[in-house]
Formats: C-alpha cells, sequence, structure tokens
C-alpha cells in the first residue's frame, strides 16, 4: 500500500446532475479497511457527514488539499467487484446516480445501519457429555441437562425453560457437561418451511430439457436460453432438475418469481429440497428480515435464492444460473429509478459469472421467442403436459347472447352451468376478474359525470367494507364516501357500473350459499403472508371456488381444479398499449392452464363479448405459436418491438404550468441536438402529450417518446438532456422500453 491512500468515492445522496467522483484522504489507520466497494462516512460541502461508496483506491490525487475519510461502515454490507461493476452498469444503463444504483442493489434498510455496531452474537449451548450420573450435578444442574437433551439452544431459552440462573449454566460449562459457543441469529421467516414432492420422476421430454439446460449451464462461457412449454408441462420440474446439475457444480442459483403470491408453493418446494441453504427475498419481508437474507448470502450459507424483482441483486457469489419464471411477466420491468429490466441486469450478471440466464414461460414475451427463434437464445420445448394431464377443453360464452336475454350479471349461462357441475361433483374452481372492488365506477344518470379521484384522473371505485359502502382510488390510496347527490347537477339518480371480485363473491354467495367461497385480491391480502394462507386454504380443499385478479392465473398448481372461469377479458383487449394482445393472450393462456392438471380433465369458459376476436381464439387453443406468428409480422410492419426501441421521456411535477412548459422546451432542444450534434442518431420523435393518466397523486405527467435504436449515441443524447434538465422546475426522467406506453 502506498504511503499515501486516496479514496475515489461517489457520495450516495447526489442527484444525477451532480453525480461524480471525489477524492479523499484515508488515514493510516483506516488504510486497511477501505477497498473498492466500501462504504465511507465523509465530509461534503456544508454536511459534516455523509455516506460514500468508494470506487478506487488510489496512491495519489490530482487534488492538492484533500478532506479525510471519517469512517469505514460495516464491511459486511461492502460490494465485491462484480456488484460495484453492476452499480456502474446500472448508472450508465438507466440514467440515474450511483446512489440510486447502491439504493437498489442493497436491501432496504442497510444504509441506515451501516455505521451501526454489530450485533451482538447470541451465546447458543451444547451437551458435550452425555454421561452425568457420576457427576455431582445439584438439582438446578440436572434440570438443565434434562432440558437440553441432545438439542442446541441459546442460553437465553434455556435459562427460561429450564428455569436456571447465568450462573449454573456456566457451572454445567466449567464441569465439561455442556459448551458454549457464540453465533449470530438471523431473522429468516422461511425457516423450517417446506415440503418435499414424492415424484420426481422426469418424463422423456423432461429429460431431454434438462440434459440440454444443464448442459449449457456447464460451459465456461455466457448462456442464455429460454424454456418454452404449455402449461402444466412441468417447467418448475425441470428448472429444478438443472438446479441440482449446478449445484453439483459446486456453483450457486437464483430463481426469479414475477410477483409476492407465486412464492409461496415455489418457495416450500425448494424450501423442502435444500432447507436453511435457500433465502428468500421480497418486498412484503420486514427491513431486518431482508438485511439478515442479505448476510446470510454474504457468509456463503446459501446456495440458492428465491425472490421477486430484487433478488437478481442478490450477492451470491459463482453464480452457475439465474433463472426468470414467468419472464413475460412486466412486474420484471422497475417502473422507479433504476427503471431497469431483471432480464438486463441476469444478462450482465451471466456474463460476469460464465452462466446461464434461463428464461421459462408458456407465454413468452415476443421479444424473448424472438431471440430464441433468431438464435440469440437456445430454445428449449415442453409441448405435452406431464403426466396423464391434458390441455382444458376452451369454451367461448358470447356474452351478448346473455344481454338479449335481459340478463346482465357477471356469471353467464354457461359458466353458470359449469360451476353447478363442478359443485355437484365436489370439484374445483377458479374465476379470474379484471378488477377487485365491487364495481367499476360510479356516475349520474342524468348528466353523465363519473365520480373521479380529486387527486388523480381516475374514476374511483366502488367498495364495500362491512356496512360502509365507499369510494376508492386505486391509484393513490384516496377514499371517500359514496356521494348521495351527484355533485355535477345535484341529481339523486347515481348508478354504478362494472363488476369486481367483491361483487362477483357476492353474485356467488347468493347463487351458491352453501359453497364455500376465497377471494384474492389487494383487499384480500393486506399480512405478510395472507397470500399464500387463502392459496394454502383452496390447495387443502377448504373452499370450492377461488375467485381472484391477476393473482390466480399463472404459477399456481391445483390439482383438484378442474374448471377455470374468465369473467370478461374484453377491457384487456382494447387499452392504449401495442402490447395488449401480447398480454392478453398471455393471461388467458395462464389462467386456462390452472385448469386440469392432474388426473381429471380440466375445462374453461371464456366469457366475451367479442367471440370472433383472433387473440380469445387463439388463447382459447393455446396455440402460442400462431399467435406469435401473426404478432410478430404485424410488429415488424409497423416496426414496433423486437425491431425497435422506445425511449420514453418524462415530465412530472405538482404545477400544472410548469410540467407543460418544461415539456415543450425539452422537445425543441431534443429537436435541436438531432438536427445538429447528434444527427447521426436515427428516430422518430412522437408528442410531448399527456401521460394516459395524466394526474397521480397531485402530481401532473407528460411525455416525449423516441422510437429508434438505443445504442451509445442515443444514451449519450439522453444523458445530455437528463443533464441540462437536471435542475428544472420539473423533474425529467428517462425510461428505456417502459412496460407500459
Amino acid at each position: 500500500m502506498p504511503e499515501t491512500a486516496v479514496a475515489r468515492v461517489r457520495i450516495l445522496d447526489l442527484p444525477f446532475a451532480a453525480d461524480k467522483a471525489f477524492d479523499y484522504l484515508i488515514p493510516p489507520d483506516l488504510v486497511p479497511c477501505v477497498h473498492p466497494g466500501s462504504f465511507v462516512a465523509v465530509s461534503f460541502a456544508a454536511s459534516k457527514r455523509k455516506s460514500a461508496l468508494v470506487t478506487e483506491v488510489r496512491g495519489d490525487s490530482e487534488y492538492d488539499k484533500l478532506k479525510p475519510v471519517l469512517a469505514v461502515a460495516d464491511d459486511r454490507f461492502s460490494l465485491n467487484e462484480e456488484l460495484l461493476g453492476l452499480c456502474m452498469f446500472l448508472a450508465g444503463r438507466t440514467f440515474c446516480s450511483v446512489g440510486e444504483a447502491v439504493q437498489t442493489i442493497l436491501p432496504a434498510g442497510a444504509l441506515d445501519s451501516l455505521y451501526r455496531a454489530k450485533r451482538d452474537p447470541v451465546e447458543r449451548l451444547y451437551r458435550i457429555s452425555a454421561d452425568v450420573s457420576a457427576l455431582r450435578l445439584g438439582s438446578a444442574e440436572r434440570r438443565a441437562v434434562e432440558f437440553i437433551g441432545d438439542a442446541e439452544k441459546s442460553a437465553e431459552a434455556l435459562k427460561n425453560d429450564a428455569g436456571v440462573s447465568a450462573a449454573t449454566l456456566k457451572n454445567l460449562v466449567a464441569k465439561g457437561v455442556l459448551s458454549m459457543r457464540t453465533k449470530e441469529l438471523y431473522r429468516n421467516p422461511y425457516a423450517g418451511r417446506g415440503r418435499i414432492s414424492d415424484d420426481n420422476t422426469l418424463s422423456g421430454e423432461q429429460s431431454s430439457a434438462c440434459e440440454t439446460l444443464a448442459a449449457l449451464a456447464a460451459e465456461d462461457k455466457p448462456n442464455a436460453a429460454l424454456l418454452y412449454g404449455v402449461t402444466g408441462s412441468g417447467k418448475t420440474r425441470v428448472i429444478k432438475a438443472v438446479i441440482d446439475r449446478v449445484l453439483a457444480m459446486g456453483k450457486t442459483v437464483i430463481l426469479l418469481v414475477p410477483e409476492i403470491s407465486l412464492t409461496g408453493q415455489t418457495v416450500d418446494l425448494f424450501c423442502g429440497y435444500f432447507g436453511e441453504r435457500v433465502a428468500v427475498i421480497h418486498s412484503s419481508l420486514s427491513e431486518g428480515e431482508r438485511v439478515d437474507a442479505w448476510k446470510r448470502i454474504r457468509a456463503h450459507e446459501v446456495d440458492v435464492v428465491i425472490g421477486t424483482r430484487s433478488a437478481v441483486f442478490a450477492p451470491l457469489q459463482n453464480l452457475g444460473m439465474i433463472v426468470i419464471d414467468e419472464e413475460q411477466e412486466h412486474t420484471y420491468k422497475s417502473d422507479m429509478n433504476p427503471k431497469y429490466h431483471t432480464r438486463e441486469i441476469a444478462s450482465w450478471r451471466a456474463g460476469k459469472n460464465n452462466a446461464l440466464m434461463l428464461l421459462a414461460s408458456a407465454t413468452p414475451s415476443l421479444e424473448s421467442f424472438y431471440r430464441a427463434k433468431s438464435g440469440v437464445y437456445h430454445l428449449v420445448t415442453l409441448r405435452e403436459r406431464y403426466g396423464k394431464a391434458v390441455l382444458p377443453d376452451v369454451m367461448i360464452a358470447d356474452l351478448r347472447a346473455d344481454t338479449a336475454k335481459g340478463t346482465i350479471t357477471p356469471i353467464g349461462g354457461m359458466l353458470k352451468g359449469e360451476l353447478e357441475k363442478n359443485l355437484k361433483n365436489g370439484e374445483q374452481s377458479i374465476l379470474f376478474v379484471s378488477r377487485r372492488g365491487y364495481n367499476n365506477f360510479v356516475s349520474c344518470q342524468m348528466c353523465g359525470k363519473v365520480i373521479t379521484c380529486p387527486h388523480c384522473s381516475v374514476s374511483m371505485t366502488y367498495h364495500r367494507q362491512g356496512d360502509n359502502d365507499l369510494l376508492k382510488c386505486h391509484y393513490c390510496g384516496y377514499t371517500q364516501s359514496v356521494p348521495d347527490k351527484c355533485p355535477e347537477c345535484r341529481s339523486e339518480h347515481m348508478s354504478r357500473k362494472g363488476f369486481g371480485t367483491q361483487l362477483v363473491a357476492e353474485e356467488l354467495h347468493a347463487l351458491y350459499p352453501d359453497a364455500r367461497i376465497l377471494r384474492l385480491d389487494a383487499d384480500a391480502t393486506g399480512g405478510k403472508f395472507s397470500h399464500e394462507a387463502i392459496l394454502s386454504k383452496f390447495r387443502t380443499h377448504e373452499a370450492d371456488i377461488l375467485i381472484g385478479t391477476q393473482m390466480v392465473t399463472k404459477g399456481h398448481n391445483f390439482p383438484d381444479v378442474t374448471l377455470v372461469g374468465v369473467i370478461n377479458c374484453d377491457s384487456a383487449l382494447y387499452l392504449d398499449d401495442f402490447r395488449a394482445t401480447e398480454r392478453t393472450f398471455a393471461l388467458l393462456t395462464q389462467v386456462i392452464g390452472r385448469a386440469g392438471r392432474a388426473d381429471k380433465p380440466g375445462r374453461a369458459v371464456i366469457q366475451t363479448y367479442c367471440p370472433d376476436n383472433e387473440t380469445i381464439r387463439l388463447a382459447a387453443l393455446q396455440d402460442f405459436d400462431g399467435f406469435y406468428e401473426s404478432a410478430v409480422k404485424l410488429r415488424q410492419q409497423l416496426v414496433f418491438p423486437p425491431f425497435c426501441d422506445f425511449a420514453l421521456l418524462g415530465v412530472t411535477g405538482e404545477d400544472e404550468k410548469e410540467v407543460l412548459d418544461i415539456s415543450l422546451k425539452l422537445d425543441k432542444r431534443l429537436r435541436e441536438l438531432m438536427a445538429e450534434e447528434y444527427a447521426d442518431v436515427q428516430a422518430y420523435l412522437f408528442g410531448p402529450f399527456e401521460a394516459p393518466v395524466y394526474k397521480v397523486n397531485n402530481v401532473y405527467r407528460m411525455r416525449i417518446i423516441i422510437k429508434c435504436a438505443v445504442n451509445k449515441r442515443c444514451r449519450e443524447l439522453i444523458a445530455r438532456l437528463m443533464g441540462e434538465f437536471a435542475r428544472a422546475k420539473a423533474s425529467v426522467s428517462a425510461d428505456i422500453n417502459p412496460s407500459n406506453m
């Protein structure tokens, strides 16, 4: 180490425009503790103390007078070389500051505890002398020995259980009866969970897929593959078998799922097989639980990490594979800074570790399937359902026929008949409803006024909570009572339109009072493990019908479910987004696939006012290949992804006039730069125009869309704009290939 040691750092709470490197002198006593990836405390500007990330340790600096590093944080939170590089990659790729990247990579709460003392380790006692008959022990000592048995217990627990003092335990250690060691205990709500499947036999098709993927994981180079299989084909079995092979190589694995509600069954399966070597990461865990999971991973106590989007940053070393299950889901794209896509992070980490990135889905995104068809990804296909299961028969129910008969109800005649068959036969049913709540909105029959949120430009949803009738905004959470009169014309003729999960549940209770009905939506799942509690009840046949939003459509395996009903899929088809048909097809295919996954044949009923729609027809046939061929041709003709990229420049703020003004200035400056310095950037510009939901929680939103190929020059252009407008009165952000247009 040179006589002078300089830490080049990034201050963690600086905005994007001010984010740059600063040099600080490392005091001699801290030199052994500071390395690239360390977190340090420094004095910056008027602040006495700020946290910073060390990106480089140098022997000198171009600056003559340097402030000293004040303190070094707990090294258990430092970033290794890979994660430090990932921070810089994330910042450059998503136009965020290094501090924002750090806050994304570290678990929530970690930065708050960087400089706190380590938690005191817990004293653990275990028995080392089996025969104590020859020893002279007091009654309290014998009681302690009896209570500990052959187990290991904390000193505190043993004192409480046996009713003995610390002195008694100390005497037993001195006599050689017990031994004591210290150990830090981690909060792990998944400890002790798990179940092991009785049948791990792979079919011939599954074995072939496993061999192909394991061979790719064994190659000493980065690889990417798409495991594409029909619903019920046993993709999870194949993934588990490949994980076994990767772990046998001495490597580690990250397994990602799109939603918390999908982790229960997956976690139970993998915890059953791998026990304490599994860590689970998702946003419903407490900050302390997430921090402790990070510590376990950093301490090499974990081989497999399971979780939602943020788990892709888990500090596993020697990564052998990253699995992205249900890879088409929009939840893998972050809508908040940094606006990254999980697939891009997984690809970067696979490249650094010579690992396999494995995408898996019955309905892959068009972009991923195009890459697989083009040879960028290895395509591995499962065409058959596992075992004796077959794809369900699908019936399309034309709701226009019910309406012509004067029947206006969420449960149409065909679906009602199929539900009654299942109830009679003791078989289970799942109903998918696109919205939670009771009714979609409340409007005046006289003037047409729709009750909207005062803070957002959206209608409010009608809910019933006990005896209370409420209107809720699903964007900002604002709640109000239902007005007796129209706020516009004072008419008393207010009506409720549309339906959600609550109304469907009420109608089912009225139709089938003896049926056991469960609801799975955001209103019914407030607790940490409430999703899993509801699904567990349904899995153990404590309910006949499960009603839910998208939470019920994918990832679940219920052997007794033989009927799936889609209440109405039409609204999703006609959203103002080029991915609307793709998402509708995926949703229908996935929910249909919940039926008939065991020996009993399954059926599905799709209720629609558009029975001739091609997307619905192909989903009913479970024909993804046919849908892909049609959709990708249209994308190619329109030059939409995967044949181009979209960059969205967003302008947001509470002052509507400022937002509009900055949007126009941003658009003007963008066009100037593209006409001069960046004339080589080929792009089409659209906007500025209002976002689909113009106001959310009193924040106005405008956008400019750039249709282009996002290459190095395009990123330079966007970074230039971000820098020039960093101090504008309205906030400017950039999002590459956003999940919602």
